[in-house]
């Protein structure tokens, strides 16, 4: 007997954690709807992924579209990736072209070309080159492995993106959410609405990557505490999913599987705390959730390495960083009841 071949075949490549499933599914989601026929989504490297964000066979069929014609696949062949002509076919990608799907969708199609759409993988979606080897050099790689990676990845966004399906949009010198992609999010809100009375802190696995001590982390941590204390409210923190829960033995913790901008106990706090991470700025730009950025001296070579579009982004949706010392009266000039 035959198997019916669907009309559309999407590739998924890039997927590290459950937001970029998020970003994803909104493509897809909007994918299905204007599609003929069945939507076939093949998702590459299922388990991949760190600590608690790692992106296993149950979060790929939790946070993916439930569609009566998509229909996603996790246990890739070799017929996937040999798709005939009749079949649209598209490589969707999380922050850049997955270059090594693509050239084996090239080779297995003869020389045909899938469409390339990227979708966000996070605040370094708008970052250049010299931001990309920065974040790989943080993660341990040698100054020419890294600048080489930085420009082969580069130069592949730029000549082999067909689509950007960003969550973002520049708006002359500010930005704009894409409501299609921030709907998305707020559909797959998940776990029950904190005390009002609380703030709670986005950590970052900041002394594995050597960018400040444990013991300077922690005293950062007692500080804005100290801050949240003299302001009424007190403080959780929301662990970095790759981060070590014993780090934060005395201090309230706030858990769970859902990234912190899908998790209801963050996104209805009183405040958010953070630096200048992606999941304080969706639940700003997504959730209207209050946020504050926090600055501490270890983190300023962060701050300069932002890129102008970095840094244009961030500040359309987040008041500027304070010192901790700040903090107390930044919280007590939020509007009551927000």
């Amino acid at each position: 007997m035959a198997v019916e071949l669907p009309a559309s075949r999407v590739i998924l490549s890039g997927v590290r954690s459950v937001t970029h499933l998020v970003y994803a599914a909104s493509w897809l989601r909007h994918h299905v709807e204007r599609a003929d026929g069945a939507v076939q989504v093949v998702v590459l490297d299922v388990g991949s992924g760190f600590g608690h964000a790692r992106v296993g066979e149950a979060e790929v069929r939790s946070y993916l579209p439930d569609h009566p014609r998509l229909h996603v696949e996790t246990l890739v062949r070799d017929d996937h990736w040999r798709v005939p002509t009749d079949v649209d076919l598209t490589l969707l990608s999380i922050g850049l072209p997955g270059t090594r799907a693509w050239a084996r969708l090239v080779v297995a199609g003869r020389g045909r070309r899938p469409r390339v759409v990227v979708v966000d993988e996070g605040i370094g979606s708008f970052g250049n080159l010299r931001s990309r080897r920065d974040a790989y050099r943080r993660q341990g790689g040698s100054a020419v492995r890294t600048l080489l990676r930085a420009g082969v990845v580069s130069a592949a966004g730029t000549v082999l993106t067909d689509v950007h399906w960003s969550l973002y949009e520049p708006a002359g010198d500010r930005w704009v959410v894409r409501d299609d992609v921030a709907a998305e999010f707020r559909h797959r809100l998940s776990g029950s609405s904190p005390s009002s009375t609380r703030g709670v802190y986005l950590t970052q696995p900041w002394p594995d990557i050597g960018v400040m001590s444990e013991a300077s982390y922690l005293e950062h941590l007692v500080a804005v505490r100290d801050q949240c204390a003299a302001a009424g409210i007190g403080l959780a923190l929301r662990p970095h999913p790759s981060e070590n829960l014993e780090r934060y033995a005395g201090f309230e913790v706030v858990l769970g599987a859902a990234p912190a901008e899908l998790a209801r106990e963050v996104v209805g706090s009183r405040v958010v705390i953070g630096s200048n991470s992606t999941a304080l700025l969706n639940l700003a730009a997504v959730h209207g959730t209050p946020a504050l950025r926090v600055t501490a001296p270890e983190l300023t070579p962060l701050e300069t390495a932002l890129t102008r579009r970095q840094r244009s982004l961030l500040d359309t949706f987040l008041p500027t960083p304070v010192p901790v010392g700040a903090l107390s009266d930044r919280i007590r000039s939020l509007p009551a009841g927000v």
